[in-house]
């Protein structure tokens, strides 16, 4: 059903292309007529849709073949329709098929490498059980077919899902809080329905369901005992708490009395380890006149990675992933 429902959602995204390529006419072509959803005697399948609203009106071609996911816009030649599926992306390999009638009502696709494909029509089965998983407060969900562990994606976390079900099936949804936050209980059609962030079940019937989360009146930020001044030799630095889990960290380097560069860090503290790492962070280098006034501010996105790591001691180390001869910097916590 996920593979159905990623080549039904494909197709919306063509509304934005422009046709990979322009037919080329040939004398006594017949009108293609075969459209709709195919599939193989392995469950491979294949799309074919006329796109009316996009620059270049013309085929969709879409594939969904185990791993293999792709679709464009491809031109008719002759009989056939030939093309690249990964045309929209030049930065992806050519994918060359030729899609060609076959028997009264099937296609055969033919790959460039010389494999071929027989598909038959195929009805994409309706909806009957629709379920929306949603949240109130902060916090993410997530959900599996079967009894499968849910993945939360920590860039992109979901805070709201849909499954289309034809029949019934088992699912396994997940409830995880944001950081400073803690679960309450799953909820029903707005009844409550458990306190369990993790459940197991059969979808059998349509149905809303919430994961709701609330503050945890207990949560410290990890960062707030370490905010305040630093010190490096001639570099000073300045920790502060940032939303419920964060740090925003300024580091200042004078290489001279004209000279400053700033550096601005953000990043979630790992409240084990007491790391925060990050990829980039913006760094400001100002050059000042005998007056004190700034002449030049450049400013720039620096995409080195790095970790601020606090020390038992109370100091916090800083490294980059600098070239070799670069060496970590120690600031001491003043008082």
């Amino acid at each position: 059903m996920r593979r159905i429902m990623t080549i039904v959602m494909s197709i919306g995204i063509l509304f934005t292309l422009t046709a990979c390529g322009k037919a080329e006419v040939e004398p006594e072509v017949n009108e293609w007529t075969r459209q709709g959803y195919f599939s193989d005697e392995n469950d491979n399948l294949l799309t074919v849709m006329w796109m009316e609203e996009v620059d270049e009106p013309g085929w969709y071609v879409g594939l969904m073949m185990d791993e293999l996911g792709a679709g464009c816009i491809i031109p008719q030649e002759g009989n056939s329709l030939h093309g690249n599926q990964n045309g929209w992306d030049e930065s992806i390999d050519p994918l060359i098929v030729t899609v060609t009638e076959e028997g009264e009502d099937g296609l055969l696709l033919s790959m460039d490498d010389g494999e071929s494909y027989h598909f038959k029509p195929y009805d994409i089965p309706q909806a009957s059980i629709v379920v929306t998983i949603n949240t109130e407060g902060w916090g993410y969900i997530a959900y599996a077919e079967g009894e499968a562990v849910p993945e939360i994606d920590p860039e992109y976390p979901s805070q709201s899902a849909y499954i289309g079900l034809a029949e019934p099936a088992v699912h396994t949804i997940l409830a995880q809080p944001e950081p400073g936050n803690q679960f309450v209980k799953w909820t029903k059609n707005g009844e409550d329905f458990s306190t369990e962030p993790q459940l197991s079940f059969l979808l059998e019937e349509s149905a809303d369901y919430i994961a709701v989360f609330t503050e945890d009146p207990d949560w410290q930020n990890p960062v707030l005992p370490y905010v305040g001044p630093y010190q490096c030799n001639r570099a000073s630095a300045t920790v502060e708490e940032f939303g419920s889990n964060e740090a925003w960290i300024s580091i200042e380097w004078a290489s001279s009395a004209w000279e400053l560069t700033n550096w601005v860090i953000t990043g979630s503290m790992d409240p084990e380890t007491l790391i925060i790492s990050y990829d980039a962070c913006s760094k400001n280098e100002f050059i000042y006149d005998d007056q004190g006034e700034v002449v030049s501010d450049e400013s720039e996105y620096e995409e080195i990675p790095g970790t601020i790591s606090f020390n038992e001691d109370g100091s916090f180390t800083w490294h980059r992933a600098l070239p070799e001869g670069e060496t970590d910097m120690v600031f001491e916590r003043l008082p």
